[in-house]
């Protein structure tokens, strides 16, 4: 057995960003292997020992995954699975967010990994009575309590047995969806420090998992090159050994997260350095071409638009039917929607790579509703007008769209 080693895993659009966290990584961890699982097709990846695509041989059933959940969904799902795969042949794994980049080696984080078998961290550490963070408590209550962006695991008894019970939920229930409570790979962990209090290491180390979760509550240096973090609280000084570019857009890169423009190297100036060598270095990745690669998953065989309203019909029939190709357009799911005029009959060979269709408050889907609902308004009884609103509380999933397919004989 090898005793250590790090992966990701992402879509083919995120090579870029992958290859940059692989090459921050080997900089800075000179004998460790890195892995990049793809979690889309293969086309267009260049092979590579490092690199490794999907296989029924360590992922039994993919394709179902890869269709019922949207690429983000899937991309979180296997990582359990990616982590038993690493099991085999190394004693301790670390997974990493491909939108991570590495600065310091991560010896401090292996050498827990020596005393505790799992090794996580709280989206932020600080108790504050009037909240300060760019992202609202309520968000991360929903999200889960520690970010999965980072994860380190033992190849022990408690290791073996967490990523049983994660593949074991992941495989079904790695969506994300409010009604559910669900958030994709990571609301499951917060099970896990009240399963294993004494085997989970919390770490409150301020330059591991540093992002715009939790930028309120510490300071960035630069001292001759090199990066520190201030916890703001106590003062501590700790060396950063990764940041986390989530939600970072390398085209503009003064702004930290295009989820909240309002904070930028205006507000956190001490970051424009980093920035600026993150942003570089994904395009000399060629970020321009990966990119715009489609996400693979996002069709039929015959290149049909497949829409996130198919998936969740996917997801209440899945079982029943025991589908083992669900992208097949000779298939039985396939027949089975084009019988009961669930196809959007929308035949593309190439289109976006991580659409989860959500309407945003602009959008003319948005718009439409809202004069919908002022003419049910005007034109009914406000009893009736407040059923109308109850049942679609209850019928505006997909999954209870349903009840609209007529099965085959």
């Amino acid at each position: 057995m090898k005793d250590k080693c790090v992966f990701t895993v992402c879509a083919r659009n995120y090579l870029a960003q992958a290859l940059t966290l692989r090459e921050s990584f080997i900089r800075n961890n000179h004998s460790i292997d890195f892995f990049i699982f793809i979690a889309d097709t293969f086309e267009g990846v260049q092979e590579d020992p490092f690199i490794i695509k999907l296989d029924d041989s360590w992922l039994p059933g993919w394709k179902a995954m890869a269709f019922k959940y949207n690429v983000i969904e899937f991309s979180t799902s296997i990582k359990p699975f990616c982590i038993h795969y690493l099991f085999k042949t190394y004693n301790n794994v670390v997974y990493l967010d491909p939108d991570i980049y590495v600065i310091k080696d991560l010896t401090y984080i292996f050498d827990k990994l020596k005393l505790k078998d799992i090794f996580i961290t709280p989206h932020y550490l600080t108790i504050e009575e009037n909240y300060t963070g760019a992202v609202t408590e309520e968000e991360i209550l929903f999200v889960g309590i520690y970010n999965l962006g980072f994860l380190g695991i033992r190849n022990s008894e408690i290791g073996n047995k967490v990523v049983s019970w994660w593949m074991n939920r992941l495989r079904d229930k790695c969506y994300a969806d409010k009604f559910d409570g669900l958030h994709v790979d990571q609301k499951w962990f917060d099970f896990i420090p009240a399963y294993f209090p004494n085997n989970v290491e919390i770490s409150h180390h301020v330059g591991i998992n540093t992002a715009i979760w939790n930028l309120h509550e510490r300071t960035l240096l630069e001292d001759s090159g090199q990066y520190f973090v201030i916890n703001n609280r106590t003062g501590e000084k700790m060396d950063l050994l990764f940041f986390h570019f989530s939600g970072f857009n390398p085209r503009n890169p003064a702004v930290i997260n295009r989820r909240h423009p309002r904070y930028n190297i205006d507000t956190f100036p001490s970051f424009k350095n980093i920035f600026d060598e993150y942003a570089d270095a994904v395009f000399a990745h060629n970020y321009l071409q990966y990119t715009e690669m489609p996400y693979g998953f996002n069709w039929f065989s015959n290149f049909e638009r497949i829409i996130p309203f198919q998936r969740r019909i996917f997801r209440v029939l899945e079982a029943e039917m025991n589908i083992e190709d669900p992208f097949e357009s000779t298939g039985a799911f396939y027949r089975l929607l084009r019988s009961n005029k669930f196809l959007t009959h929308d035949r593309v060979k190439k289109i976006g790579s991580s659409d989860p269709n959500v309407l945003t408050s602009n959008s003319s889907g948005i718009r439409l509703g809202k004069m919908f609902l002022k003419f049910l308004k005007f034109a009914l009884p406000l009893r009736h007008y407040n059923n109308i609103l109850v049942f679609f509380s209850e019928y505006y999933r997909a999954e209870k769209s349903v009840f609209l397919i007529k099965k085959e004989n």
